[in-house]
């Protein structure tokens, strides 16, 4: 048996006050499948005079927030990234993001958990835009996202995970590498892609062992957050909603790369591609098959919990406590991890099973740096 199923998947990051609202427009719309992770925005306490001001050194306050995962087929895509919009009301800075990106699933399915839907919608939010994946050791994420905001490049999404696989295999060493990890994400404009990359790996070490990796994915459309600082406007429209309406204005988000001081020359990295391997299954059951996975060579991943609801409770085919891990392999060995995934009964009823994969066209590890040496 091997089930491949192409999906979009659509991720919101909403404030954590308006998830009730958006679990409300999922039930009315009748999405019966969709994931939940809390998770922070961090934001700036103060902003400088200037628009993208690097030298200061400004405070950082979390805003707690809801991470909502759904798939769907593409024919729905701007039906649930719209409903997301209008149930949230991204269009005000600071009430959070949407996005999509196209993901294959490589278990089975209920006949609902992908979102189909005839209903004809307008095209939403911007294209020219790419996700930035990281897996930094807890506590490292904060300096990162500050600097992030001060030069106004993207509101970073911060949430929290277990490492598993390095720390294993290094004896007293691993007291060094901390276990907890935090997960951070951002949506940039696709010309700061490499740039970015290259600043998060260069201010969080990730060329040394045990710091993480980095990838970057591509999205399909977005709609992002524009509030990077909690000051108040001291003018009729505040900087974060400037920002919002030149995006509208233009139609896309080419504008900012112009004004941005982040983008400088990037060094040549030995970025490598390879396939993300996201697995999901009931709570407390991960442990078992990352260890077959390590039998055949996998060597780490990050661990996070999630629920998986159903619009209605008695309805859902799945346990809601969930944990998911991201393994990032190269694309030959995605067969044999698929292989040990299904011979260790992983899509049975014990552990219920669910995997998808994201092409991954940029990463960098520790590993990586030393492919280049050799």
């Amino acid at each position: 048996m091997h089930f491949k199923q192409k999906a979009i998947r659509i991720t919101a990051i909403v404030h954590r006050d308006l998830t009730d609202l958006v679990v409300s427009a999922l039930k009315r719309n009748n999405i019966h499948y969709f994931h939940m992770e809390p998770g922070r925005y961090p934001v700036l306490a103060k902003r400088g005079w200037l628009l993208f001001d690097f030298y200061q050194n400004h405070s950082i306050i979390d805003t707690p927030v809801t991470i909502f995962e759904v798939s769907c087929e593409a024919s729905a895509e701007n039906f649930l990234l719209s409903l997301f919009r209008d149930a949230a009301e991204l269009n005000i800075p600071g009430h959070g993001s949407v996005y999509s990106e196209t993901i294959e699933f490589h278990s089975p399915l209920p006949t609902d958990y992908i979102v189909t839907t005839e209903e004809k919608t307008k095209t939403v939010g911007f294209s020219g835009l790419t996700g930035i994946f990281c897996i930094l050791p807890r506590g490292s994420a904060e300096p990162i996202a500050r600097l992030i905001l001060q030069n106004g490049v993207a509101v970073p999404t911060i949430s929290y995970g277990t490492g598993t696989g390095l720390r294993d295999q290094l004896g007293l060493l691993r007291i060094t590498i901390p276990k907890e990890k935090e997960i951070l994400k951002l949506v940039v404009h696709s010309s700061d892609a490499e740039h970015a990359m290259d600043f998060i790996i260069e201010v969080g070490r990730l060329d040394l062992p045990g710091r993480g990796f980095i990838f970057e994915f591509p999205i399909g459309r977005g709609l992002l957050n524009t509030k990077v600082s909690l000051e108040g406007p001291k003018q009729a429209a505040s900087m974060d909603q400037i920002i919002s309406a030149l995006d509208q204005l233009y139609g896309n988000m080419e504008w900012r790369k112009k004004s941005n001081q982040f983008r400088q020359s990037a060094r040549h990295r030995n970025y490598f591609e390879g396939v993300n391997v996201v697995i999901n299954c009931k709570e407390e059951s991960i442990e078992s098959s990352l260890a077959n996975l390590r039998k055949v060579g996998v060597s780490s991943s990050t661990i996070s919990l999630n629920k998986l609801l159903h619009s209605q409770n008695e309805k859902n085919a799945f346990t809601p406590a969930r944990e998911a891990a991201n393994i990032l392999i190269p694309k030959k060995n995605l067969s044999e991890v698929l292989s040990v995934l299904e011979e260790t009964g992983f899509f049975g009823e014990e552990t219920e099973g669910i995997v998808y994969t994201i092409e991954i066209p940029r990463a960098f590890s520790y590993q990586s740096k030393l492919g280049k040496r050799k």
